[in-house]
């Protein structure tokens, strides 16, 4: 495989040995997805073993699935410290296994995203030519819920066994519940527990006894009425709208407890406007990565100036610039004069109207100058509560008492995630924004 960094997105299909579509970690949608699309630009250029394996990426074909427009550089950051944490155990069948960290490494500089592979993967995504399992990336990137991506990758490698001389094309596999529930990240595979509870039983590895090892709040959707109404049914319906394949599943009871999961795994066609979709989605990702660089030399002045003055960053920078015809001194000036206005109730709104429309006077607060005073400091005392997080902060303390609060923790936990874990990685804004998107309904990015 060559270097393929700058290869159309929506042409791409990424390869993957079933071994490592079965293997067993924990991750979020978010990851999942950004590892899927880097798996795909791989670059090798070098046929020695020892190789580096790493991929670009770029901000602007990852902004659908990192964050919004003003957050995009803070949730790669994040983004880099999570996907750098994570373990993968994969099976050879035989009895053996391996643990390692899949990503040493990942970095953002100069505009680019770049993750580094741990080489043990070599085997498992270059050169296949037998046992692997080809998964389209405008599909896995649709996807809504971490459950939805993973049950698709697992299903999809059986789908090959399909005839339409035998049982009418459904393919059956056998899940035990436990081992099920580490393949898609409902069973913590992270924990030093677990990893030690492994390497002392060596090839006889007990599924279930590992899943009782885990403290309580790392087993999720425990009972099957919730793993089926949670997990099962919501990636059911999602790969039926959306992926090739569809399934239908059953419960097995081993003795009085469920223990396993049969699979029936049918080949799908979603509806012509879902593919439009799914593709015009990746092509617009691709548009959007030969955007503006942000390393080119007559420009980047302007980003060490102001990324990070009141809140701007280098993708609002981004638009300014294109606003403004790429001309920095029309920027920089229409910055200076919304840092002169008394009050803006929309900083970055009033800066894109000013070059537009070409202010040339500062605006004042009408009435008297006791009043703009009066104005001032109430909005100076209100910003600093925004800049310190205490607003946010008490927003979130409400909202952890609303009666549906619970249903918004088991949509979470669903996304790979644990209430417990949540503030050490969002800051309060960001969980009542995600409340309030899950409120009504809008697509959340984690």
């Amino acid at each position: 495989m060559g270097n393929r960094s700058n290869e159309p997105l929506q042409n791409l299909s990424l390869l993957k040995s079933n071994e490592m579509i079965s293997a067993k970690y924990k991750s979020t949608l978010l990851e999942n997805q950004v590892m899927a699309i880097a798996l795909t630009r791989i670059e090798v250029n070098s046929n020695e073993k020892d190789a580096q394996l790493e991929a670009k990426l770029y901000p602007g074909e990852l902004k659908r699935l990192v964050s919004d427009d003003a957050h995009i550089y803070r949730d790669l950051k994040r983004l880099a410290k999570s996907i750098t944490g994570h373990t993968m155990v994969i099976e050879d069948g035989k009895g053996n296994f391996q643990a390692f960290s899949v990503v040493p490494n990942a970095e953002y500089s100069e505009g680019v995203f770049t993750v580094k592979f741990n080489n043990v993967l070599r085997e498992h995504i270059l050169g296949l030519e037998k046992n692997y399992t080809t998964l389209e990336l405008s599909v896995m990137t649709d996807f809504t819920q971490n459950s939805s991506f993973r049950i698709y990758e697992l299903l999809k490698k059986d789908i090959y066994k399909s005839r339409p001389d035998i049982n009418n094309g459904a393919v059956q596999v056998l899940y035990n519940i436990s081992e099920f529930r580490f393949m898609i990240g409902l069973a913590n595979g992270d924990d030093p527990v677990v990893r030690n509870e492994m390497a002392r039983m060596g090839k006889k590895i007990d599924w279930d006894v590992l899943y009782q090892k885990l403290d309580k709040k790392d087993r999720k959707y425990e009972k099957w009425y919730d793993l089926q109404k949670c997990v099962l049914k919501k990636a059911q319906k999602e790969l039926l709208e959306k992926s090739d394949i569809k399934f239908e599943f059953e419960g097995i009871r081993d003795g009085h407890k469920m223990g396993s999961i049969l699979f029936t795994i049918h080949k799908n066609q979603p509806s012509a406007e879902v593919i439009e979709r799914q593709k015009a989605m990746l092509k617009d990702e691709m548009n959007r990565q030969l955007e503006i660089p942000f390393d080119l030399e007559q420009y980047k002045p302007l980003y060490d100036e102001f990324v990070g003055h009141n809140e701007l960053t280098k993708e609002d920078l981004d638009l300014l610039l294109k606003k403004a015809q790429y001309q920095v001194d029309v920027v920089r000036d229409a910055i200076d004069r919304a840092d002169r206005q008394p009050y803006l109730n929309n900083y970055m709104g009033w800066i894109i109207s000013c070059i537009l429309k070409d202010y040339k006077e500062v605006d004042v607060v009408e009435g008297s100058a006791k009043r703009g005073a009066e104005v001032r400091e109430m909005m100076n005392e209100y910003e600093e509560g925004k800049r310190t997080g205490e607003v946010q902060r008490i927003a979130w303390e409400r909202i952890q008492k609303k009666e549906d609060f619970e249903d918004f923790s088991k949509m979470i936990e669903d996304n790979g995630l644990t209430m417990e874990a949540l503030p050490t990685i969002y800051s309060p804004a960001e969980m009542v924004r995600m409340y309030t998107d899950w409120k009504v309904g809008r697509e959340i990015s984690f």
